[in-house]
C-alpha cells in the first residue's frame, strides 16, 4: 500500500502542475481575447481616452462588465445580454446617470475627503488624472456597497474599505481569490451581514467581495 501510494504521488504532482498551467493559459487567453474585443468596441463606439492610465482603468471596468454579462447569460440560460456603449463605465457613473438624489452633493464631498485619506493611508498613486478619476468612481461605488452592508448589519458589525477599495470585482478576484479557501474560514459575521442581500448576480458579487477582500471587519478596539 505504501509503495503504491508513493508511486502515485509523482503522477498526482504532475497532474496538478498540468492543471495550474492550464488555468494560467486559460486566463491568458481570456485576457488576450478581452483586449481584442475592447479594441473593436472602442472603434465601434468611437471611444478615445485622454491618458494611458485612464484607458487602462477603463479597460479594467470593461473586462469586469464582460464577466458580468457572461454571468447573466449563464444565469438566464441564453445570450440575452451584451456589451454596449456604457460598458466602460463604473456602476457609480451609471447610478448617477439615472437621476440626482437628495444629499448627493454632500455625499460627493465626503467621499472625496475619504478618498484623499484612503490614498494617503495605502500610498496610492496613479499614472495620470484620468486614471485617478476613474479609480475614484470605483472607490465611490464600493463605498456605497459597504454602506449597504453596514445598514444590513444594524450596528452589529462595522465594515470599511481596505487597500482594494478602488478595484473592480474582477481585479479583486484576480488579486486575492483563493480557490482553496474553505467556507468555514470566512467571517461568520460577514455572512450574517450579507444574509439580507438579494439572491441576484449583483447581490452575490457584493457578498463575495465583502467576505473575501473589499470590506474588512473593524474590531471594537481598532481606531475609528
Amino acid at each position: 500500500m505504501g509503495r503504491s501510494t508513493a508511486a502515485l504521488m509523482p503522477a498526482a504532482a504532475a497532474l496538478l502542475m498540468l492543471l495550474l498551467v492550464s488555468l494560467a493559459s486559460r486566463d491568458e487567453s481570456y485576457e488576450q481575447e478581452t483586449r481584442r474585443i475592447f479594441m473593436e468596441w472602442k472603434a465601434k463606439y468611437g471611444m478615445t481616452y485622454k491618458d494611458a492610465g485612464e484607458e487602462e482603468c477603463r479597460y479594467a471596468v470593461f473586462k469586469d462588465t464582460r464577466r458580468q454579462v457572461e454571468r447573466n447569460n449563464a444565469l438566464y440560460g441564453g445570450a440575452t445580454f451584451g456589451l454596449n456603449g456604457l460598458s466602460d463605465l463604473a456602476q457609480e457613473e451609471i447610478f448617477l446617470g439615472r437621476g440626482f438624489r437628495m444629499g448627493e452633493d454632500a455625499y460627493e464631498e465626503d467621499t472625496r475627503r475619504m478618498f484623499l485619506g484612503w490614498k494617503a493611508k495605502y500610498g496610492k498613486t496613479y499614472k495620470d488624472a484620468g486614471e485617478e478619476d476613474c479609480r475614484y468612481k470605483l472607490f465611490k461605488g464600493n463605498r456605497r456597497m459597504v454602506g449597504q452592508l453596514n445598514a444590513a448589519a444594524a450596528g452589529e458589525t462595522a465594515y470599511g474599505l481596505n487597500q482594494f477599495g478602488d478595484l473592480t470585482y474582477e481585479e479583486v478576484r484576480a488579486s486575492c481569490y483563493n480557490p482553496e479557501m474553505e467556507e468555514g474560514k470566512l467571517s461568520a459575521r460577514c455572512h450574517a451581514a450579507t444574509a439580507d442581500l438579494p439572491d441576484t448576480v449583483a447581490g452575490r458579487l457584493i457578498s463575495d467581495l465583502v467576505c473575501r477582500c473589499i470590506a474588512i471587519e473593524l474590531k471594537q478596539n481598532t481606531e475609528s
